[in-house]
């Protein structure tokens, strides 16, 4: 059915594949994109790689604004959802807008995580980092300050962090986790992190919570426990992302933490689907549902929706968590599983003498399920193919817990090895 009338909803990484795939899988039908903003799709990735001058603005959008017009796409910007009938294949926009879908991708992302603390939702001087223009807002703010809080120890908040240091301002790191990157770090590999930062000038305080916030023309007082308080010229809020299915009913459509998808990223509704930050899937490694907002995965997603909207037929894996992270100096890696836990459990970390290299690796039996590095990022591909091929270590597992990283790579050859020496013989 390559006429049909296909709406995409969103404007990201999964939503511009989507469009892309159904178009070069030779739909000729319309295809609607709805979008909250005006523009070319913005990677909200490569923001700290902007603040930090590695890269040009207009690199922020990688699709362009020509592929709107090379996939014939009918756009309505400034556009926002209201709701969407999934019965009735209608989607209800703000301003008594609505269209009519035959086939329909959800693909409308995330919005920073704000807590619930008094004051934070309403202070001026409280920032987040997820759109274009909340980029351009952080810039300004960067310019002048002398002294920021930080709140939340995501990747996205030791990057915030060491954007401000590189630019000499003071830095206060607040996490109530009891570790920094608590979902792509390994406790022992967070614990060299936040060593590292406090070196570099970070003011770390983990396990803590603000508890209230006051702002008035110099910035903000942040209150925390035990009558502590910290001043700042403003906060940078970030402490996660949820994702953007408010306009989603329940009702019509299986939901949990995001918007239930099979392998085909196909709904519980007929003719729509969902990718991208919105939706939720298969884990690779474990098989069960989770939500892992990821800007390359949902690429991929969007890429499967759109071409099975176009009617052909695309399969997406499931996904896999995986980071790679310059921070100052150093490079953090993180693939797969690091807090897997039950009996079979090993963890084997370590160093190399002779490179400044860090590896940490989580094994259920002798099958790698998470890996952590910092810096080693020539053996991140490697690594990841053995955590995606499931490959058991067997005979080459390391004894010791602590390894060497050159004991890491002779493994790694004579797992090569043996992979060579099957592909030859079948």
């Amino acid at each position: 059915m390559k006429s049909a009338n296909l709406v995409i909803l969103g404007n990201g990484g999964a939503a511009m594949h989507a469009m892309i795939a159904a178009r070069s899988f030779g739909h000729s039908g319309p295809i609607h994109l709805v979008s909250d903003a005006n523009g070319p799709a913005f990677n909200p990735m490569l923001s700290p790689y902007y603040l930090k001058g590695k890269i040009p603005w207009h690199r922020c959008f990688p699709f362009g604004e020509e592929i709107y017009c090379k996939c014939e796409a009918i756009c309505h910007w400034n556009a926002r959802v209201e709701s969407l009938d999934a019965k009735n294949k209608t989607v209800f926009l703000a301003g008594n807008g609505k269209l009519q879908y035959d086939r329909c991708l959800v693909a409308t992302g995330a919005r920073p995580v704000v807590p619930p603390v008094p004051g934070l939702r309403d202070a001026p001087a409280v920032f987040t980092l997820r759109t274009a223009a909340q980029a351009r807002i952080m810039e300004k703010a960067i310019g002048s300050a002398k002294r920021v809080v930080v709140l939340g120890g995501s990747l996205v908040g030791v990057k915030v962090a060491e954007i401000l240091r590189q630019r000499n301002v003071g830095v206060v790191l607040i996490d109530v986790a009891e570790q920094i990157l608590p979902h792509s770090a390994h406790p022992l590999a967070a614990a060299m992190l936040e060593k590292y930062f406090r070196e570099k000038g970070m003011e770390v305080r983990l396990g803590c919570s603000i508890e209230g916030l006051e702002a008035d023309h110099d910035g903000v007082s942040c209150f925390l426990p035990n009558r502590v308080f910290e001043r700042a010229d403003w906060i940078a809020v970030c402490a996660g992302i949820r994702p953007n299915v408010d306009f989603i009913d329940p009702e019509q459509v299986s939901m949990d933490k995001a918007i239930l998808v099979n392998e085909r990223m196909e709904t519980s509704a007929e003719d729509l689907y969902a990718a991208g930050d919105v939706s939720q899937g298969a884990n690779f490694l474990t098989g069960k549902s989770e939500w892992l907002g990821l800007w390359a995965n949902g690429c991929y997603q969007g890429r499967t929706a759109g071409l099975n909207m176009a009617g052909g037929k695309a399969s997406y894996p499931g996904t896999i968590s995986q980071h790679v992270s310059p921070l100052f100096e150093k490079t953090f890696i993180q693939i797969g599983d690091l807090n897997r836990s039950g009996r079979n459990i090993r963890l084997i970390s370590g160093s190399d003498p002779d490179r400044p290299i860090l590896h940490f690796l989580v094994f259920e039996e002798d099958v790698l399920v998470g890996v952590n590095l910092i810096n080693g990022d020539s053996w991140a591909g490697r690594l990841k193919s053995l955590v995606m091929k499931k490959t058991a270590w067997g005979r080459y597992m390391p004894d010791a817990e602590s390894t060497s990283f050159h004991q890491i790579e002779k493994a790694l050859n004579s797992l090569d090895h043996v992979g060579r020496m099957v592909e030859a013989s079948t």
